[in-house]
């Protein structure tokens, strides 16, 4: 079971959670508001619809202007609300999407936070030469791994050490970023807003959704990496349920309930669950997405909703059952295991990321499904959505308009969409050495996955697709059709591109402490009454400073 493309253009590549990754969404939460995009994909009402994001657009720039990006026709058709793509294979011979030079042979210093070890050299890596190459560039990375980036990007901003270019992931906290942006990165506004972004035709294929993460003070700073715009799901193994005589597709939280202790069979070591269920608890209860935003301007946080502490107090009761593995206070800290355990038929259900299903989808032999949402007193569902990017790249403050137009030049080639030429050098480099063609599919080799250290593929990209070809039969198919089931469902964070400072510095301190608490009730180790002392800790301590900036930030957005 290998990765067969780090590049992520692919959906299914499966890095680290894209759920935790989401859930910081500190950068993203340091942006203005703008229209209504997502809130299209979920309700306005008081339940936690796009309010502050429909509000925006008055004061803000106008979205670049979306153009479908050319690329090979699919297997099956994704949409612009966020279903993806479904491919069969990655095209070995799909269109050029990018025409002329593309740089003007300077050296290309940028910043990368990266995962895994750093890129060989260039001159041990023939990818990264093919890719100076194509770009006409000196590609030169300043690549910096996820547990220092907190530290190293204030020290770099502190001591006017910043690349020329800069790609800051999502859900990194930067302080004052609003301010940061103006002082010391490019307005691109002129450069991409409406139809000034169809000179770059492949950032033009962006989604609507990934850009509202570009966003600073109204204006356009950052080009994104566009992300699913699904967050976490059940997925679901069907011959362990199907073993069991139960209903694999609950529709109410009794049959959900039912579901679970059906597949539980200690004598045969087998659980419905082995980590932590409350999001999914909380969607089922309708609890909001993080905020509400109030029709007379105040935002309330989902956690004082009516529903929010019911919602724990039934996982807790399901837990107390029986039905979670004895092993998860450590399961729920160990996705490789939990992983294992489905795989193996131990786990029933696993909660985790939609980009999750790449790796279930690695093993032909697995069994699985993915869970429609549903009410907790059956009837539609709700499925919260993330950010819709993974990363922004901006470029240092500059009126070289040859230059701006350069680093344009460059994210488009890098953001050329699946299938396409541009997409396929950049996630597969070199035959036959970065890659093989097995059964008329690329295949990456080790020393390919290595060379794509390089981190290029994570600053800037369009819509993803599903694409598993060595996965089990039919489960992009699945994936897809879940996803449209989930659509109508979807239900955004009117917060989502809202600024808050308090959020920024204290959002992550604040959070574990709910989550804490969240988990301490989980485990019985507190009653569920214990969450209403806790909920206001965390008022007083920044819960209530958050809700009045975005509250403010909304306003000021218009």
């Amino acid at each position: 079971m290998g990765i067969r493309n780090r590049s992520g253009f692919s959906a299914s590549n499966e890095g680290v959670s894209r759920r935790s990754l989401l859930r910081g969404a500190g950068l993203a939460a340091a942006l203005v508001p703008m229209s209504g995009v997502l809130a299209a994909c979920g309700s306005g009402s008081e339940a936690g619809g796009g309010g502050a994001a429909s509000s925006g657009a008055a004061k803000a720039v106008p979205l670049p202007t979306y153009v479908p990006p050319v690329k090979p026709k699919p297997l099956l058709e994704g949409n612009a609300q966020g279903v993806m793509d479904v491919y069969a294979s990655f095209p070995m011979d799909g269109p050029r999407t990018v025409n002329g030079q593309v740089g003007d042979g300077s050296d290309f210093n940028v910043l990368i936070m990266t995962y895994g070890q750093p890129s060989p050299p260039v001159s041990e890596s023939p990818y990264w030469q093919l890719l100076n190459k194509e770009l006409n560039l000196n590609v030169k990375p300043l690549q910096v791994p996820f547990d220092s980036f907190q530290t190293k990007f204030p020290a770099l901003v502190a001591g006017d050490d910043l690349p020329e270019f800069v790609s800051v992931p999502m859900y990194m906290n930067v302080s004052r970023l609003p301010q940061l942006a103006e002082a010391q990165f490019t307005d691109l506004s002129e450069f991409l807003s409406g139809d000034a972004v169809k000179k770059y035709p492949n950032l033009a294929g962006i989604q609507n959704y990934a850009w509202l993460n570009g966003y600073l003070n109204g204006r356009i700073y950052g080009v994104p990496k566009s992300d699913p715009i699904f967050t976490s799901q059940i997925y679901t193994k069907t011959d362990v349920i199907e073993a069991a005589g139960a209903n694999p597709n609950p529709t109410n939280l009794q049959e959900f309930k039912d579901l679970a202790k059906a597949v539980t069979n200690p004598k045969a070591g087998v659980y419905a669950f082995g980590s932590n269920i409350a999001d999914f608890m909380m969607m089922m209860f309708g609890v909001p997405n993080k905020w509400t935003k109030r029709s007379d301007g105040t935002f309330v946080s989902a956690y004082e909703h009516e529903a929010f502490i019911p919602a724990m107090a039934e996982l807790a009761d399901l837990y107390k059952s029986g039905c979670f593995h004895p092993d998860t206070p450590t399961l729920m800290n160990n996705k490789t295991q939990r992983d294992s355990m489905f795989r193996g038929g131990k786990l029933a259900m696993l909660w985790d990321g939609n980009r999750a299903v790449g790796i279930v989808a690695d093993d032909k032999d697995v069994v699985f499904d993915i869970m429609v949402p549903f009410g907790k007193d059956g009837g539609k569902g709700v499925h919260w959505t993330g950010g819709g990017a993974y990363a922004m790249t901006m470029i240092k403050k500059t009126t070289d308009k040859n230059r701006i137009d350069m680093f344009l030049r460059v994210l488009d080639y890098i953001a050329a969409p699946f299938g396409s030429r541009e997409s396929f050098i950049m996630s597969y480099g070199v035959e036959g050495v970065d890659y093989t063609v097995k059964d008329g599919v690329a295949v990456l080799t080790t020393r390919g996955q290595r060379e794509q250290d390089l981190g290029l593929a994570y600053i800037v990209g369009g819509p993803q697709v599903l694409c598993d070809p060595q996965g089990a039969p039919g489960v992009d198919k699945l994936n897809y059709e879940w996803q449209q089931k989930a659509v109508p469902m979807l239900l955004d964070n009117p917060a989502q591109h809202l600024y808050s400072e308090t959020f920024n510095t204290k959002g992550s301190s604040l959070e574990q402490q709910m989550q804490d608490a969240i988990t301490a009730v989980f485990l019985g180790r507190e009653p569920a009454s214990s969450l209403t002392s806790a909920v206001q800790k965390w008022k007083v301590a920044g819960g209530d400073r958050m809700a009045k900036e975005y509250a403010e930030a909304a306003t000021l957005a218009g």
